[in-house]
């Protein structure tokens, strides 16, 4: 109860934040809802599997061809209105399908279409809201805070889906995307009540004045500052090469070792996928009761360790509680690595170049989760899938070894 009034008396201390962070949680349970939607509505439209992927992939294409500038424009513009600007577009964009639908003018292209504009202005939310956080919070606090933010998304994939599946019967498929406008309209008016934060990132820092350059040099400029800064760009390689062998069996293995191994269905699938959420969200708390005081470098360097160890009990697991039990303890040590490292860069980084450095994060977590996804698929082809997660959990863990042994990453706060 103790830790309970305190946690209370910070986010009451930190309005702001708190805003923030409502706003984080109905959005992306709406965005949660419209994938849903968005994958349902173009089968129904199309009837191609192929349509239905591709689409699906343009949710991810445009933070890999404009994501460094998206963060450029972060350090160039004030990160509030820039999310208040893609917030609302959004909505409008959203709005577009049911209106289209009842129209008769939806089809596939247009969704795909709709789906990559919206897609653009996410990869445009996601570098300023990381960076506003050290506007919002004092520095020993930046730790709770990215926690706080971060939960946003584990609620949403636990909550999503029950709520689309609730939903679906009372308003239909393409209300489904009604009702997520209307969380980025909520999202609008949250984010319009922070107050703390004004102007530029560099008038905030009291440089006084807007740097005259194009969004290009901003780019290579981020690039080299990344380049010469060994912790960072550390960072950078570590959180490419551990999503490289991570995330395609967490995103296309399941469904395969659900099929092939437990020779479970549908449900089964969308059941173990749950196992996620429950366990991100406890580690999230124990995080936040144990992890006071640690170095963020180190926390991240166990975090990405253990997750790859953490998969191969899947080796031998052949039943579903098994499988759901293995899950949940993975998930757990997923906040090790998605809460320090916002925070490392936070303190690490001056705040002109944090939407930078953020935007070249997501390119890394993106796009190298996309080439996992599909080197999955085929590596699955002729092994088999239990071997896969055998051989990605030692390829991961790896990954959080060589990054002990980098002195100034290991050193740093």
């Amino acid at each position: 109860m103790r830790r309970l009034r305190e946690s209370l008396r910070r986010m009451a201390e930190a309005p702001d934040l708190l805003r923030l962070w409502l706003g984080e949680v109905v959005s992306q349970l709406g965005d949660s809802v419209f994938q849903i939607a968005l994958l349902w509505l173009m089968l129904e439209l199309t009837g191609s599997k192929s349509a239905t992927g591709l689409v699906a992939m343009s949710i991810y294409l445009p933070t890999l061809l404009f994501g460094l500038f998206a963060g450029a424009l972060a350090d160039r513009l004030d990160r509030r209105r820039m999310m208040l600007g893609a917030d609302l577009a959004r909505a409008l964009l959203v709005l577009l399908v049911p209106a289209l639908y009842y129209a008769g003018g939806l089809n596939g292209l247009l969704l795909g279409c709709i789906t990559f504009a919206m897609a653009m202005f996410n990869a445009a939310f996601n570098p300023a809201r990381d960076a506003i956080i050290p506007q919002l919070v004092p520095r020993q606090d930046l730790l709770k805070a990215n926690s706080m933010i971060q939960s946003g998304w584990q609620f949403a994939l636990l909550l999503g889906p029950a709520l689309a599946g609730l939903l679906i019967p009372l308003v239909g498929e393409v209300h489904l995307f009604t009702v997520d406008a209307l969380t980025f309209m909520v999202s609008f008016v949250l984010i319009m009540g922070i107050h703390r934060t004004t102007g530029s990132p560099g008038a905030v820092q009291g440089q006084g004045k807007t740097r005259d350059t194009t969004a290009i040099r901003d780019v290579r400029e981020g690039l080299s500052y990344a380049r010469g800064n060994r912790c960072l760009w550390a960072l950078l390689m570590i959180t490419a090469v551990d999503n490289l062998f991570i995330m395609g069996p967490a995103i296309v293995g399941t469904p395969i070792f659900v099929r092939e191994i437990l020779h479970g269905g549908a449900a089964e699938y969308a059941f173990l996928l749950s196992a996620y959420a429950v366990g991100t969200l406890t580690g999230t708390v124990l995080l936040n009761i144990f992890g006071r005081g640690a170095r963020n470098s180190h926390l991240l360097l166990w975090g990405i360790l253990l997750d790859g160890l953490t998969f191969l009990p899947l080796m031998w697991v052949k039943s579903f509680a098994g499988a759901y039990l293995t899950l949940v303890i993975h998930s757990l040590v997923i906040p090790m690595i998605i809460v320090p490292r916002p925070t490392l860069v936070q303190k690490i980084v001056p705040a002109e170049f944090q939407g930078r450095i953020f935007s070249m994060i997501s390119v890394a977590v993106v796009g190298l989760s996309a080439v996992s996804a599909a080197l999955t698929g085929l590596v699955s082809e002729w092994l088999p899938i239990n071997e896969v997660y055998g051989l990605i959990a030692l390829l991961a863990a790896g990954c959080g070894v060589a990054g002990w042994a980098i002195r100034e990453f290991r050193e740093a706060p």
